[in-house]
């Protein structure tokens, strides 16, 4: 095969993936878990391809080869019966039911909406590809049948789920590897150890027991009896793509068909702040501290006794604060606090006078801090951010309080050691230097593995010989239960043995003896 031939041929590939038909199901009602999967998109679309993306959060301006089915009343849902901020109190496990029963309830709205029963009943298209956010949406698996069955790529904006893991045949050791829902490090002490795995069973107890027949009981009504089980097409996932790695969490043994990157929502160039935000900026003498819980809490929901010791101490500080506060007045506002409803968060961070941010701990707030080099207080509420507090407080790149025990001792000491110590200013450039210096970056990396699989029509090449075994296969509890069994005969064997050989050697002492006598 001459040069030319082989070029032909490397043309007809690119030509073939460039045209590829792609639909995203991206289910959950929240924007800044959403962007990553838009970016990923859009990046698609202005590479030829032409994309779908069924969601909560359809693109403001529209693009071209890329078709939004708008599910947005999912934010209505969602809110009418989850308060995120009273999630504070909740323990991982009652996060943990609250969070399913709440995905449960978001994916039968959008199952029955009009917008995705008219997609359903209107859509003839086969697709080359599908994505599909890798939370407990399962039973979107009939829709992909629907479309053809075509390969699948799951995609998380979060940490690695240990649940997940199953799917893909990866290690979920946890011995080593803390699950994103706790408040633990990768070097964990007995007790962390205890709570890990006791926590790493009830997961998946849960998962096989309950939340799964659940999911597969919601395909089964939309979509009737022909769709492959749930657990079958979730094995037959080609890729899963992690919005997360070792920066953000720590190193675990993954196997090729599991991908990370990270910051892909990240704009690597900023855009000008708005007049007065950029003149409040620029006139802070001596910085600024910027306080946002993120686009799930809400700052002016949290208790009116920790909202009056933010104010105190706020009002004592030099610094400006500037805080994202959703209503329009915020009572005893001291003169160094401007609040605004909805800010601009990384236009804010990349600006040179902001000495620190006062966070929540969201997996893409504290992407945004390192990548713009911001040292954080961490004050978590639920889901991963208390994980993303510890690895922050690992890391030395911030320190964490819990909003319950949140006192004006506590957080004046916390604020003074973030700004006055240089350790956490010098540790989060490092990270962020670090979390830049990649071969290849994170948006370029998704679409070249977005479009390996297209060009492979799947990647089962990958798959991990785990999926072929029984749950007691991959645990080696056969063979522990052979070994055990071995060692008993042999024990039994020899016991036996000695047994014979002590009567047989106290017999001829005895005769020997009587003889003598």
């Amino acid at each position: 095969m001459d040069h030319r031939t082989v070029l032909l041929l490397l043309l007809g590939a690119v030509c073939c993936t460039r045209s590829a038909r792609i639909l995203g199901i991206f289910p959950s009602p929240s924007i800044s878990h959403q962007l990553p999967f838009q970016n990923i998109m859009k990046a698609l679309a202005s590479r030829g391809h032409q994309i779908t993306v069924i969601s909560p959060s359809p693109l403001k301006t529209p693009l071209p080869n890329y078709t939004d089915v708008d599910l947005s009343f999912s934010y209505e849902i969602i809110a009418s019966f989850v308060d995120v901020t009273a999630m504070v109190e909740a323990s991982p496990y009652e996060f943990c039911e609250q969070l399913i029963y709440a995905l449960n309830i978001i994916t039968e709205h959008q199952l029955s909406s009009p917008p995705l029963q008219a997609f359903i009943r209107s859509n003839d298209t086969k697709y080359d590809l599908v994505f599909l956010e890798a939370l407990m949406y399962q039973s979107y698996h009939g829709l992909i049948h629907h479309v053809g069955s075509p390969p699948v790529i799951g995609i998380l904006s979060v940490e690695f789920l240990l649940t997940m893991g199953d799917a893909m045949g990866t290690p979920t050791n946890p011995a080593i590897i803390p699950d994103v829902l706790l408040p633990h490090g990768d070097h964990m002490t007995f007790h962390e150890r205890l709570q890990n795995t006791l926590f790493w069973l009830w997961t998946r107890y849960k998962k096989y027991t309950e939340w799964l027949p659940a999911q597969e009981e919601l395909m089964r009504k939309f979509f009737g009896p022909n769709s492959p089980s749930i657990i079958d097409a979730e094995r037959n996932i080609s890729l899963l793509m992690v919005s997360s790695n070792w920066i953000f969490n720590y190193p675990i043994p993954l196997v090729p068909s599991v991908v990370t990157f990270h910051s892909l929502h990240v704009k690597t160039k900023t855009d000008p702040l708005p007049e007065d935000l950029q003149k409040f900026l620029d006139e802070a003498e001596d910085g600024v501290i910027y306080f946002s819980l993120g686009s799930n809490v809400q700052s002016d929901r949290i208790p009116e006794e920790k909202r009056i010791i933010f104010l105190e101490v706020f009002s004592e500080l030099p610094q400006k604060i500037l805080w994202k506060w959703e209503s329009d007045i915020l009572p005893r506002q001291p003169s160094n606090v401007k609040i605004g409803k909805w800010l601009p968060q990384q236009d804010v961070l990349a600006h040179p006078n902001i000495k620190m941010f006062i966070s929540q701990c969201g997996l893409q707030s504290f992407q945004e801090a390192v990548y713009f080099g911001v040292p954080i207080l961490g004050i978590p509420f639920f889901g991963d951010q208390k994980y993303n507090a510890k690895k922050i407080v690992t890391e030395e790149l911030g320190v964490q309080l819990s909003l319950q025990d949140l006192t004006k001792e506590t957080l004046s000491a916390a604020i003074n050691a973030v700004l006055n110590d240089p350790r956490y200013q010098n540790s989060m450039k490092k990270m962020s230097a670090i979390s830049k210096d990649e071969p290849q970056n994170s948006l370029d990396r998704a679409v070249w593995w977005t479009e390996y699989v297209i060009r492979h029509k799947g990647a089962k090449h990958l798959r991990s010989a785990a999926h072929d075994l029984a749950w007691y296969q991959y645990l080696l509890l056969d063979i522990v239960a052979v070994l055990i069994l071995l060692l008993a005969i042999t024990i039994f064997v020899s016991y036996i043995f000695l047994k014979n050989i002590y009567r047989y050697l106290t017999k001829k002492y005895y005769e020997v003896k009587s003889k003598h006598d």
